[in-house]
């Protein structure tokens, strides 16, 4: 029967915590490195007994390293050591004892040699009635590829011995995936599966420190899964993954975000045989459908009064008024367009503790989904939190999930005006402003917990991820990903602090966690947005005049409308026929600042203008600081 499994070096900690996380997590399957049990408390039949009561199957022991086609005297040894872990195995209560292709420089190039070493390894397993599973390493001494390790278990011909396939080796080594669905079944010992990004590196290196879970890297792993399942393999799927920053984590939280991929995994792989007319693979529950996010309906800020005021000011300044007051809180609406932006001063509830923690701040962001029901039994599926705040009599219910750094993430479903009628209408004589829409949003993230958030937007929300970039900082370097929903209409970038004195560092250490610090707006004209919002009194990050000196040389640029870029501030970039400009207003209190754009058959982000940015803020924040240090 196909489940789910994962191994516990994915996870940090104790064996035990690792165990009570998988279990909790919903596997009923692992596997179990020996590391983990050298460093158990107790004996191998507790660690079988403690996962018993968790409703887990131990699958197989890892590893047993360079063991085949070794000269003598160590061919006798190997086998000594063999005999060892098969009488472990048997008070572990495992089955499978997975068998590394050898590394070690004293490994003979004899395919005949290993397979003989195999069979008799094989034959040794059987009087225990276990089995073998061979695996090949990418950077194994003789044998790196998953054919030459099934030439080798083909001629050892045991019943009891089978290939390990793993995806990470097979992807890495850019070995053929169809061949796989040849395989006889029964000769498939165990399928692991991990991904990876597509980073030039020797495969023990990026295997060592930057696998990751399916959906996180780029790797082909559904075409992986779909040639396995094809090939009839009912047998666990199995996470093997090794990363820093995954065993630097909490192991519950680790072990749900496993359960996530593969269970996004397994979505995308019904799809795939769907399409292709296959039946489905019973043995997998199915997973509810993701919602349809059609956009961003609100932004909602936290702040106390003062800095409540000056928040509001800006806004004001950007061209939103008020419309509408909370019928029974402290809590403004401000509109423009189709943008929705709230101001919230509670001094009691969620958004008053987040300010507590962070600051001024983004503590929730509302989405437009097609269907709430849906988004909610998504979510809950995915093991995410759910959270319903205290409401007044006759006001709206708005659920919500547990967002980045504890925010909230709010769903709102089609032709559902419920929570504007909370707010008591403010009529105000002024202009509507000229911004339109939520273009985009930035979320800082700890290195840690980048691809976490990465897995959450794609698989709770069915953002896209696309290819992460490297950004020059005048302090350092930082990375960044951005998620789209498939209509275009909600863009997330995932960006990394990596420490030191980069922005997005600073804006770590400023909020005192992860979480929104780029609120990006669209318009249409943006050279009258920015000259009606500086009429108004709102700041702007200044931009150095060289940068317009070096834009005249890289772009063909009407002089009148480069002048009025230089004047006001504004950045331009340029892709084949599409063009985007944009500006920045000055970082609020150093955790956010709002953008301008505005696209003209431009679908990116302006990157080539990220380095100049953060440069301009750099320097804005070394000038405030030099010019606090001479007025004391």
């Amino acid at each position: 029967m196909l489940r789910w499994s994962i191994a516990s070096v994915c996870m940090g900690g104790a064996l035990e915590d690792k165990l009570r996380a998988a279990a909790k997590a919903g596997f009923r399957a692992v596997e179990i490195f020996e590391n983990d049990l050298t460093f158990f408390r107790g004996k191998p039949r507790d660690a079988r007994v403690l996962a018993a009561d968790l409703g887990l199957e131990i699958v197989a022991l890892q590893p047993l390293r360079d063991f085949e086609a070794m000269p003598e005297p160590l061919r006798a040894k190997n086998f000594e050591r063999a005999a060892r872990k098969l009488d472990l195995m048997h008070e572990l209560g495992a089955r499978l004892l997975c068998l590394c292709s050898n590394v070690s420089p004293e490994a003979i190039d004899d395919s005949g040699r290993a397979a003989a070493d195999l069979a008799e390894l094989a034959d040794l397993a059987r009087r225990q009635g276990m089995r073998i599973g061979y695996e090949a390493l990418a950077w194994g001494r003789w044998v790196k590829d998953w054919p030459a390790a099934w030439d080798i278990v083909r001629a050892a011909d045991r019943d009891n011995l089978g290939i390990v396939l793993d995806s990470f080796h097979v992807c890495s080594r850019g070995n053929p995936i169809e061949p796989i669905a040849a395989l006889p079944a029964e000769k498939i010992a165990l399928v692991q599966v991990a991904d990876a990004p597509a980073l030039v590196m020797d495969p023990l290196s990026l295997s060592r420190h930057y696998r990751c879970y399916p959906g996180q890297g780029d790797y082909p792993i559904v075409d992986y899964l779909d040639a396995v399942t094809r090939s009839g393999y009912r047998g666990p799927l199995s996470l093997e993954i090794f990363n820093d920053q995954f065993r630097g984590a909490s192991a519950a939280a680790i072990a749900i975000d496993g359960m996530r991929s593969l269970r996004t995994a397994g979505e995308k792989l019904a799809a795939k045989r769907a399409a292709r007319g296959s039946q489905p693979l019973a043995d997998l529950p199915i997973l509810p459908p993701s919602p349809m996010v059609e956009g961003a309906e609100f932004v909602e800020f936290t702040a106390g009064d003062a800095a409540a005021r000056e928040l509001v000011a800006v806004i004001e300044g950007l061209g939103f008024r008020c419309g509408g007051r909370h019928r029974s809180k402290d809590v403004e609406l401000y509109s423009q367009g189709e943008i929705n932006l709230v101001i919230n001063r509670e001094r009691a509830g969620f958004a008053h503790s987040f300010s507590l923690l962070h600051g001024p701040s983004v503590c929730a962001l509302a989405l437009r989904v097609d269907s709430v029901d849906k988004a909610l039994e998504r979510a809950s599926a995915l093991e995410c939190q759910s959270y319903v705040g205290k409401i007044g009599t006759g006001e709206a219910t708005v659920p919500a999930v547990t967002g980045v750094e504890g925010s909230l993430i709010y769903f709102i479903g089609p032709g559902e005006p419920g929570w504007r009628a909370d707010f008591v209408p403010v009529t105000e004589d002024r202009p509507q402003g000229y911004l339109r829409k939520v273009d985009h949003l930035s979320n800082v993230v700890r290195r840690g917990e980048f691809l976490s958030w990465s897995l959450f937007y794609g698989a709770v929300l069915g953002l896209e991820p696309q290819p992460q970039i490297e950004i020059a900082d005048p302090h350092g370097a930082f990375f960044s990903r951005l998620l789209r929903s498939p209509n275009g209409q909600l863009r997330i970038a995932l960006n990394i602090g990596e420490g030191g004195a980069t922005g997005v560092s600073r804006f770590l250490d400023a909020f005192g966690g992860a979480g929104f610090q780029q609120i990006a707006l669209s318009t249409e004209d943006i050279f009258t947005a920015v000259e009606s919002a500086r009429a108004r009194g709102v700041a702007f990050l200044p931009i150095p005049d060289n940068y317009y000196d070096d834009l005249s040389t890289r772009f063909d640029i009407a002089p009148d409308e480069l002048a009025r870029m230089r004047a006001l501030g504004v950045l331009y970039d340029r892709v084949k026929n599409g063009e985007f400009l944009h500006i920045y207003t000055r970082t609020f209190q150093d955790r956010f600042f709002f953008e301008i754009v505005e696209r003209r058959n431009y679908d990116l982000f302006g990157a080539a203008n990220t380095p100049v940015r953060l440069a301009a803020q750099a320097s804005l924040i070394d000038s405030e600081r030099g010019a606090e240090i001479e007025f004391e």
